[in-house]
């Protein structure tokens, strides 16, 4: 895993075991995501982080139940965020993509880079 990555990971997930996955989406002009919870990992205690890079999203996130109010918000280029503790199976979805809000991708489109642990720490 890229030295960086382990840097957000250090930064935002503080005492959680080492990640040992980094799933990474791409999300074109049409891109959506139902509201979906990240729960194939072994070890639900350990949280998720996830960092947006390239065009903006609109992120929605709601609660425990698929059938509880949820919210909307802008991702920017460069957001990290951490779904711990009782939000760690929160149910969350991209919206949209925001085509045009940022230049780091020549082409266009957004990258997600979702760092979890997928087997339990040994102690």
């Amino acid at each position: 895993m890229p030295a960086r990555l382990l840097e957000v990971w250090a930064k935002l997930a503080s005492g959680a075991p080492t990640p040992e996955a980094c799933l990474i989406n791409f999300y074109d002009a049409n891109a959506k995501m139902g509201l979906h919870r990240d729960r194939d990992e072994q070890d639900l205690s350990a949280p998720v982080v996830s960092v947006s890079l390239g065009d903006s999203a609109l992120f929605r996130i709601g609660g425990l139940r698929r059938s509880d109010p949820s919210r909307s918000f802008r991702l920017e280029s460069g957001d990290a965020m951490i779904f711990g503790g009782p939000a760690r199976l929160a149910f969350h979805g991209v919206d949209r993509i925001i085509t045009g809000a940022s230049t780091l991708l020549p082409q266009g489109g957004r990258i997600n880079l979702t760092l979890r642990r997928a087997t339990r720490a040994s102690v």
